[in-house]
């Protein structure tokens, strides 16, 4: 998508930072009135939807007094979100919609297949983001990102230039490590159960899944997808 927006290098950084701001600020609010309109916060927690990790259910089922007030809430909630008049991949949404539905009917079957499946999502993703930003951190450390107004041939090969929009100094690796710790915390604790000596059916299996997923990308990798791989094609100002 960034491909797609003008002046990207400055208006996809601050496209984030303000989503950031206004989801947060926005989110906070919502929490706000769901705790104001929840009597007891334990019964929620506790109760059959709460323990399938969906205690928003059970908060609007005691606000309304109706369950089928309460799913209505909870359907729309959940269609806000598709717009189809937009100009939006609707078939992706579409297919990402019935995946997302078919991983959920997992719960069915079982409870702890389906949290070790968001705790699969939630590894992977923060595996990602230390990835990328260990290796940044590393460049930022070792001097390996130059800037543009001391770089003579800035199409010079192997090269990384700082963009437009960067935190310089020592307070952007400071913020780049900080990233990096709190990435790991995130990815250690997504593999806990999550219950206190749990058993066979309680326990988070996706540490399992982690390493299938690792081992088979490394196999794939050196066997036949690095003889296909092309890197970026560099562009440079004539």
């Amino acid at each position: 998508m960034a491909e797609e927006v003008k002046n990207a290098n400055i208006n996809v950084p601050w496209s984030m930072i303000v989503t950031t701001l206004l989801n947060g600020a926005f989110g906070f609010g919502i929490v706000i009135a769901v705790l104001f309109v929840t009597p007891n916060i334990t019964s929620a927690l506790n109760s059959p939807t709460g323990a399938l990790g969906f205690p928003y259910m059970q908060i609007f089922a005691d606000s309304v007094g109706s369950a089928g007030g309460a799913t209505g809430m909870t359907v729309i909630l959940l269609l806000m979100t598709v717009q189809m008049g937009s100009s939006i991949p609707v078939y992706a949404v579409v297919i990402a919609s019935l995946t997302a539905c078919v991983i959920g009917l997992i719960n069915i079957g079982s409870a702890a297949a389906f949290n070790d499946v968001i705790s699969l999502s939630v590894s992977s993703l923060y595996a990602s983001y230390i990835i990328t930003e260990s290796f940044l951190l590393y460049r930022r450390c070792t001097g390996g990102i130059r800037s543009r107004n001391h770089l003579e041939d800035t199409s010079e090969p192997g090269v990384l230039i700082w963009g437009p929009f960067h935190l310089p100094g020592i307070l952007g690796i400071a913020v780049n490590f900080f990233a990096v710790c709190f990435g790991i915390i995130i990815f250690v604790f997504s593999f806990f159960p999550v219950s206190y000596h749990p058993g066979v059916a309680g326990m988070n299996y996706s540490v399992l899944m982690t390493a299938a997923v690792v081992i088979f990308s490394v196999v794939y990798y050196v066997f036949w997808a690095r003889k296909e791989f092309k890197g970026p094609i560099v562009e440079i100002e004539l």
